[in-house]
């Protein structure tokens, strides 16, 4: 990393606090079987937030990584689970998903939803997820280093950069990281040819 360390640390420090008090207000922390639908959506639309303004700082932590020459070695997949390790069903994808199908919401409702409480562990997946993408987030940054090394030498065209939408609404400490990090991810692309 170059001159920018303060405020990666600052922002790191920002953004696992917001997520950690994210799943403590959720109460995920005792690993409930359910919850109700309001904490739920909730605490989902938070962690989408928060999602958004980790892999924009994972993504200008990549850009600012020095890469030496890539050293041959054996395979290995990290995902393969080892001995005593809990299979994880939700993965913090860096990069957006592919177009698919029409969601099923938007088709109308099929079947009459159900009232009360829901399954929690998918959103105690998703945000042990988060939690992990922060504890690698090195690992990651020089991964997709990598990725965008690749994408540069092709001749790809520059990654175009919005402000997050509703900073607004955010907590003081949260807008300053968002707009921080806008502001820091289009300074660092301007070295990248522009090929549009």
């Amino acid at each position: 990393m170059t001159d920018l360390s303060d405020f990666f640390s600052h922002a790191w420090q920002t953004i696992g606090r917001a997520i950690a008090e994210a799943g403590f207000r959720a109460g995920l922390r005792e690993v409930p079987e359910v919850i109700s639908k309001s904490v739920k959506r909730r605490c989902q639309a938070e962690l989408k937030r928060l999602g958004i303004l980790l892999r924009r700082l994972i993504f200008l932590m990549a850009l600012h990584v020095d890469l030496g020459p890539v050293k041959p070695r054996p395979g290995s997949n990290y995902f393969e689970i080892s001995e005593g390790e809990n299979e994880t069903k939700y993965t913090f994808s860096l990069v957006p998903a592919a177009a698919g199908e029409t969601p099923d919401f938007l088709r109308g409702p099929q079947i009459v939803p159900d009232r009360g409480p829901v399954l929690a562990a998918p959103l105690i997946d998703r945000w042990q997820a988060m939690l992990e993408t922060l504890r690698d987030s090195e690992r990651r940054a020089k991964c997709l280093a990598r990725t965008l090394q690749r994408q540069q030498a092709r001749g790809e065209p520059k990654p175009f950069i919005t402000p997050v939408p509703k900073t607004h609404a955010m907590p003081a400490a949260l807008g300053i990281v968002s707009g921080g990090l806008t502001v820091q991810l289009i300074e660092a692309l301007k070295g990248w040819p522009d090929t549009s």
